[in-house]
């Protein structure tokens, strides 16, 4: 059967979400993400290389662990995963641009033996056996699954007895919200699902996980949306050449929208920890 390359159905303004997982070596937008996230790990979220860091620190990753990263993008955090601790990765999601170019640059650093990416839809059973993994990673993508407690067994699953999942979720609902900043919010960045404070818990608990570590991370939003913003304004008449300068404006929208809420706390960015009982 000849392979389905077509991307899932997409809504408002999706282009640069898409485009940036086929863009993540153009000379052009990694100078911008080493001018945003000072440590350029090749990452289109709010997470920077010294978070990731810390991440890896609570996961207790070394070089035996088999990690899965859900919606991984373009691969660039997982890569740095796998050069940092040495673990072995495999990273799914549902582009057929992301796993490709996941998959091209794992070969280009020689971490083929290290990192796989497969084009999965974790949304529903997904391709592995049960205990398969150590530890389960998802970086400010929960957002894109709407039934989080089919997800959460899902993850329970393929877990290892005494194995971790850590996850973000960049917009916990945590004060009042107009319409126009919920559009402005939710646009470019595919499906969107928003969660008030303290379902993630409940979700977690119901998939047969204990009550997670739960932290605000939100922080990093703030600094990550200002200093992005500011790096493409450096660089605008480029980006507008590269994006459309409708592309561009909407994006410097986006995230002066993005810092705000953020810095006001009415849209949160929240860190959950769980172990599997062993």
């Amino acid at each position: 059967m000849e392979e389905d390359t077509r991307e899932p159905a997409r809504s408002g303004d999706d282009t640069l979400f898409y485009s940036s997982y086929m863009q993540i070596q153009d000379p052009l937008v990694a100078s911008v993400r080493s001018e945003a996230f000072g440590e350029d790990i090749g990452q289109f979220s709010w997470t920077t290389a010294d978070e990731m860091r810390r991440f890896f620190r609570m996961l207790e990753l070394g070089p035996e662990s088999k990690v899965l990263d859900v919606a991984s993008g373009s691969g660039g955090p997982s890569l740095f995963m796998a050069r940092s601790t040495g673990c072995h990765v495999t990273g799914v999601d549902i582009t057929y641009s992301g796993i490709q170019t996941a998959n091209e640059v794992a070969a280009s650093l020689g971490l083929t033996s290290q990192a796989l990416f497969e084009r999965v839809d974790a949304s529903g059973p997904m391709p592995f056996d049960d205990g398969a993994f150590d530890a389960i990673i998802c970086i400010d993508a929960i957002d894109h699954f709407m039934d989080r407690v089919s997800l959460f067994k899902e993850w329970y699953r393929v877990l290892r007895p005494g194995g971790r999942i850590l996850f973000t979720d960049p917009i916990v609902v945590t004060g009042l919200l107009e319409r126009e900043e919920i559009i402005t919010r939710s646009t470019s960045m595919g499906i969107f699902v928003f969660t008030p404070a303290g379902l993630n818990e409940r979700f977690i608990e119901a998939a047969g996980f204990p009550s997670p570590h739960v932290e605000d991370v939100t922080d990093n939003i703030v600094l990550v949306s200002s200093k992005w913003r500011q790096a493409r304004a450096n660089h605008a008449g480029e980006l507008a050449e590269l994006e459309g300068r409708t592309t561009y404006e909407n994006f410097q929208r986006f995230l002066a929208t993005v810092h705000r809420l953020a810095s006001e706390k009415r849209l949160s960015r929240m860190l959950y920890v769980a172990s599997k009982p062993a």
